[in-house]
């Protein structure tokens, strides 16, 4: 018989005395909880299995019982899914709490790896990092999750509040319990699935398939990152007008260094989709060993250079 140590509760209050929950909310609701602490799961390398346990009613709750090979990293798991799960996304005005960068992807990776290597030693006093915490309540899939998980409940006015607990085999309380009540839940819920674009400074493109004639259509080129062959729109009109007057001569095999902007969004599963892609700028141009800077890529790594030297003077000066 196997043996739970570990259960997570979500209950949802009601503005009535009924122990009733429409059907549809519930799953979409039960879909989303069960996505994050899956991908938590993964994340941290804990190995468990999740089952439904049936539960009194009073009000409602869903109690899912959890099996697997580490009581405390199920129960730090469990943890960090409550905090993320109640921590907002937005602010007052409906923008982004965090404006997440780059770098913060990378210090969540490192900080997971260091918190996964802490559970695998199995030392008994651990603290969770609170900055982790915050990288995973803004990490863009666990927002789009959250949001799924509050719209739903937003449009089904009998649900007043949800608590979250941690449980332990006896169904008693092994945690304080974490609420949002519903005059919280728009600060949950995403007001586009458009992300900020980002900006590969360093990119590289190998041209297939010039257009120089009309902007509308977009080039063809394999990209440098994975080696991805991408559909991209030319916004750099002086490099166009050199190659369209024969100063830059299309080659097979040639590739740009350039500035390159790329639009994203969120699927709806949370996944990072990238949209579009645009050469802003082409810095130069590079075929076999032979390599031309482009006079605005000359302008562009000058403009560099300066505030490189700006910044160095704000630090030490």
């Amino acid at each position: 018989m196997i043996k739970f140590e570990n259960k997570l509760e979500l209950r949802y209050y009601f503005n009535d005395k009924s122990n009733y929950i429409d059907a549809m909310i519930r799953q979409r609701c039960e879909k989303e909880v069960l996505s994050m602490v899956r991908a938590l799961s993964d994340l941290l390398d804990v190995k468990m299995t999740i089952y439904c346990e049936p539960c009194p009613l009073v009000g409602y709750r869903e109690i899912w019982s959890v099996a697997g090979g580490s009581t405390r990293s199920i129960s730090v798991l469990l943890n960090i899914f409550m905090q993320v799960l109640t921590r907002p996304t937005l602010s007052v005005g409906g923008q982004p709490l965090v404006d997440r960068t780059h770098a913060d992807d990378e210090k969540m990776q490192r900080e997971i790896a260091l918190l996964r290597r802490e559970l695998k030693l199995k030392e008994p006093a651990l603290t969770i990092n609170r900055e982790l915490i915050q990288l995973l309540a803004s990490w863009p899939r666990f927002c789009k999750a959250k949001s799924n998980f509050y719209e739903a409940l937003r449009g089904y006015p009998k649900v007043t509040k949800i608590t979250l607990r941690e449980l332990n085999e006896s169904n008693h309380s092994r945690s304080g319990s974490l609420e949002v009540k519903r005059e919280l839940f728009d600060y949950f819920i995403l007001r586009s699935d458009e992300l900020p674009p980002v900006k590969d400074n360093k990119a590289t493109i190998e041209i297939i398939s010039p257009v120089l004639k009309d902007s509308r259509y977009r080039w063809k080129g394999i990209y440098n990152k994975g080696g991805e062959t991408i559909d991209f729109y030319m916004q750099d009109e002086d490099f166009k007008k050199q190659m369209f007057d024969e100063k830059i001569s299309f080659t097979s095999g040639m590739c740009i260094d350039c500035v390159l902007e790329i639009e994203r969004k969120l699927s709806e599963l949370g996944e990072t989709i990238n949209v579009s892609y645009t050469v802003t700028t082409v810095i130069r141009t590079r075929f076999d060993k032979m390599e031309i800077v482009t006079p605005q890529g000359k302008r562009h790594l000058r403009k560099l250079e300066a505030e490189k030297k700006q910044l160095t003077l704000d630090l030490f000066g």
